[in-house]
């Protein structure tokens, strides 16, 4: 990785990380004049000396050098086919980011021995030891009571006419549960019921270390919606069939190379976040009509059932 952007190679409309032995990688980038302290690994962390002022075009050449190219990290996150590497990504970028940021003791103001794996760092005059920190998030797919409607919202800022599952922030003392109907009161002015776990996560490193909790929810689709102003652009009800398309365009177009853009074709549904987010899961899940219950020691649970 050099500047936060991985080293990636296409493959169709399919990403994934290159692999290269430690000779190859070695003599590639020290041409470029990059220094590396690993072997033999798809996660690269380069360094070109303090001042890290990397140019466009060279990173073009070294990813052409080394049969691949550089991306920024939500573009990868969000393309690559293997669960396992998106994993090793959040985690590379969440380790990596701690390691620069908790560089002094928050409690004596000494500096900090990090741990060669960035997974601690130690103060050696309190002494205090330091753990990366990750926020868990309750993202909500929310249905009507008939199951035949899903409501999706638009972020501010996110591509046009994509939208998505609800998702924000649990506080301190507040469980996953009360966080999902928190936030559904929060951003969407609704009241939900049937709150369940539909029991499956996913790292996410942007933009800071974090774990999205799947959850599902059904709310009153006769109640007026009313979006939050300051973090949504839209939030509406969507049938079966819409959101199927959408799917399917999303699935035939995952690099989101048709995003419209003509402003009167912002707010439609065209498209979901692509399958490398656990919100493409949960609404493929819920098109697919896969989210069964299951009766499990007199609790109610909704799991995501046959999803890749």
């Amino acid at each position: 990785m050099i500047d936060r952007k991985p080293l990636v190679r296409r493959k169709g409309s399919t990403i994934q990380f290159p692999s290269h032995s430690y000779s190859d990688l070695q003599k590639s980038l020290g041409e470029y004049g990059f220094l590396f302290d690993t072997s033999n690994t798809c996660l690269l962390d380069a360094i070109d000396g303090p001042n890290n002022d990397v140019k466009e075009d060279v990173m073009r050449e070294l990813g052409r050098c080394l049969d691949a190219h550089f991306v920024d990290i939500r573009t990868a996150m969000l393309g690559l086919s293997s669960e396992r590497e998106r994993n090793l990504l959040a985690k590379f970028q969440s380790l990596s980011r701690w390691s620069r940021t908790y560089l002094r003791c928050p409690k004596c103001g000494a500096p900090l021995k990090m741990r060669v794996s960035k997974t601690g760092a130690t103060c050696h005059t309190c002494p205090q030891v330091y753990y990366p920190t990750c926020s868990p998030v309750a993202i909500t797919l929310i249905s009507d009571p008939t199951d035949s409607h899903a409501l999706l919202i638009r972020h501010k800022g996110s591509p046009p006419a994509l939208y998505t599952a609800l998702a924000g922030f649990a506080q301190p003392g507040e469980s996953l549960d009360d966080c999902a109907r928190r936030e559904v009161a929060e951003e969407v002015g609704l009241p939900v019921s049937k709150v369940m776990s539909l029991n499956r996560t996913q790292p996410w490193p942007m933009p800071n270390s974090s774990l999205m909790c799947a959850y599902y929810a059904v709310a009153d689709m006769s109640l007026k919606i009313d979006a939050c102003p300051t973090e949504l652009e839209s939030a509406r009800w969507f049938s079966r069939d819409q959101v199927a398309a959408a799917l399917q365009r999303t699935l035939s177009d995952p690099l989101l190379k048709g995003i419209p853009r003509d402003v009167n074709e912002r707010q439609k549904l065209l498209y979901i976040p692509p399958h490398g987010a656990i919100a493409h899961q949960m609404i493929k899940a819920w098109v697919e009509r896969q989210l069964h219950v299951q009766n499990m020691e007199a609790n109610l649970h909704y799991t995501i059932m046959n999803v890749g």
